[in-house]
């Protein structure tokens, strides 16, 4: 049976901008402190060069740091802590886009005091001893679930299904593998999917502590006292990363941007249910995951056969996802979901659309026939057209139009809900009508089901103009 040990924050980062009610006096108050931190910098580099053990402390009243030699890209100087991190920069204007403070928690500070009793503390303090009025966003949060009763294997890997392209399976060397002459032998020890702007990574947890010390907080502060952990078993976590490029694409169950601070906040148990329900481990036996692995399927009678996409996609298709990972979405005891991805608002105008079709367009082109000429674009729209027909039996153009219709649909719904803002769309409806009466074309016979006259009708676009 597979128990859930503990569900926490693990990772957390936040980025603070300048609040657009500050008064300049507390702005030069904040530029001030930075000034000073900047001078005490230079004292700790000079100090590291003269290879001083001592450090370069600063106090806050019971808020007691050091000042680090370095700065990270885009900062000026950092101050540091067993709990907490700092980064702070200098504006030349109080209106600018960049954060003006970054704060990293560490992941022991988290465990001890919880996320929400850290964030309290590190806001109030940066409130009172750094600038009074700011703006948060969160720009990295890591959520983490630490389970027993469950041993991954290689063969979880093969399990997994998701739509991100990245994925890698991570060893140890072993203890034999260090005293032998041959070396070479390493046991499984977990698997990452996805970017670093969002991904699921799983490990073994207790081998983690093992080779890092300073991770050992976890036995004491997470697992110890549950009476479901087991000290004898392995413990291994699965843990989730969201960076805020992707947090600020994503929606809420009420159509409330997750750029937000405090929705964020408020939808963790969302972020984690959508998160398993993005990367989910399908029941898959392991005979099928050794297909997998191998990408091909041995018969009974010897013959063999290569797992087409089809084949593959088939085998996830029946498979039911494991029951321990659907029970992990309940996060400490309470279920929320709804999170979703938001539509990208187009940043460039149409000729900057039609531009890089074009150039998409020649250069398919050439891989595919081998030639540009212009009697290979008329082959390629006659292709094209009669593989539309044969897979969806409409017309290139009406496909077109087809998605063309559900981009409309999908801003309507979305600035109906205040998230998105696509001014002047309305004329592109206005050039599908002109598109849809008046289209002819000298290389194939344009044609249109009586579907899409009906979507087009349904949704009133040329009510002013008599209908079609």
């Amino acid at each position: 049976m597979v128990e859930i040990i503990s569900q926490h924050v693990d990772t957390l980062k936040q980025h603070y901008y300048v609040s657009k009610y500050i008064e300049d006096v507390e702005f030069k108050k904040y530029l001030s402190i930075v000034d000073d931190l900047t001078f005490l910098k230079k004292e700790a580099q000079t100090k590291n060069n003269d290879y001083s053990s001592e450090s370069v402390t600063i106090d806050f009243g019971i808020h007691k740091f050091n000042v680090l030699p370095n700065s990270i890209t885009g900062f000026s100087v950092v101050m540091s802590n067993s709990d907490i991190t700092i980064a702070l920069r200098k504006s030349k204007t109080i209106v600018s886009s960049s954060p003006l403070i970054k704060v990293e928690f560490r992941s022991e500070f988290l465990a001890r005091r919880g996320y929400m009793q850290c964030i309290k503390i590190v806001n109030n303090f940066i409130k009172e001893h750094i600038i009074s009025d700011y703006k948060v966003k969160i720009s990295e949060l890591h959520l983490a679930t630490d389970i027993q009763g469950y041993q991954f294997s290689h063969l979880d890997f093969f399990r997994v299904k998701t739509r991100a392209r990245t994925a890698q399976t991570h060893e140890d060397v072993t203890e034999y593998a260090k005293a032998s002459v041959y070396g070479g032998l390493t046991t499984f020890s977990g698997f990452t999917f996805g970017g670093g702007n969002y991904h699921l990574r799983v490990y073994n947890k207790t081998l983690e502590i093992t080779k890092k010390k300073q991770k050992a907080f976890a036995k004491p502060l997470l697992w110890e006292g549950k009476s479901n952990y087991d000290e004898n078993k392995t413990v291994w976590r699965v843990e989730i990363q969201f960076r805020r490029e992707k947090l600020k694409k994503l929606i809420n169950y009420d159509n409330t941007t997750l750029d937000d601070y405090e929705t964020t906040l408020n939808s963790i148990p969302a972020l984690w249910d959508k998160a398993l329900t993005d990367y989910r481990i399908m029941d898959i036996d392991d005979e099928t995951c050794f297909d997998l692995l191998r990408g091909k399927r041995t018969f009974k009678n010897g013959n063999e056969r290569l797992l087409t996409k089809n084949s593959i996609y088939a085998i996830f298709k029946r498979a039911d996802t494991f029951s321990f990972w659907q029970d992990m979405k309940i996060w400490n005891g309470y279920y929320q979901s709804g999170v979703k991805t938001a539509f990208d608002v187009p940043k460039n105008g149409s000729l900057d659309y039609v531009s890089n079709s074009i150039k998409s367009l020649f250069s398919t082109m050439a891989k595919h026939y081998g030639s540009i000429s212009s009697d290979t674009l008329i082959k390629a729209f006659v292709d094209s057209n009669n593989k539309s027909f044969k897979d969806k039996e409409i017309s290139l153009i009406e496909d077109s139009i087809n998605k063309q219709l559900d981009w409309f649909e999908r801003i309507e719904f979305f600035k109906s809900n205040g998230v998105v803002s696509v001014p002047d769309y309305r004329d592109l409806e206005k050039s599908i009508y002109s598109t849809v009466s008046k289209a002819t074309d000298n290389i194939y016979d344009v044609s249109f089901s009586p579907d899409i006259y009906e979507r087009l009708d349904s949704r009133a676009i040329f009510n002013n103009k008599g209908g079609l």
